[in-house]
């Protein structure tokens, strides 16, 4: 093994096992769509606890599952999909063995970085770089893009 020690009491172990045991719990009463969102995000860890067809349901045109590598992977080990593989396959191509927390983010980064040059007052230094992102963003709006659509910051910040 690799001897790794953790200076964590068991007590403390068990202490937060028994938080996840009641939010498990609290979980299990509600069926609302979001309450399903949020455990197809959360499925690392939760194993065999959760219902992976329920899962399959979350899952984007891309392949990828909230465009989470750690969501996409844990979901890929529980449930096998082709698509979830072929997207962690392109990640790692593309990044190698350091891949990003969410791909892709590009509306989002985009648009922050438009807002970012409007704060500071500078731009109409970037005029037709901003109409190109604007007008993108606009196209992928009207297509009801789920980059867009599916997640509530990139959304708000394109209607914005």
């Amino acid at each position: 093994g690799m001897d790794l020690e953790f200076p964590v009491r068991q007590t403390d172990v068990d202490r937060l096992l028994h938080l996840r045991e009641i939010e498990l719990e609290r979980e299990a009463g509600d069926h609302s769509y979001g309450r399903k969102a949020y455990m197809a995000y959360v499925t690392e860890g939760l194993g065999n606890l959760l219902e992976w067809d329920e899962i399959m349901m979350f899952q984007r045109k891309n392949g990828s599952f909230f465009n989470c590598p750690s969501t996409t992977a844990a979901t890929l080990v529980n449930h096998y999909n082709d698509k979830a593989l072929q997207y962690l396959n392109c990640l790692v191509s593309k990044f190698g063995s350091a891949v990003p927390t969410v791909y892709p983010l590009n509306i989002y980064c985009q648009l922050s970085w438009v807002d970012a040059l409007e704060k500071m007052g500078i731009s109409q230094y970037f005029v037709s770089e901003i109409k190109s992102i604007l007008d993108t963003t606009y196209v992928s709006w009207l297509e009801r893009d789920e980059e867009i659509m599916l997640d509530i910051t990139t959304c708000a910040m394109a209607f914005r």
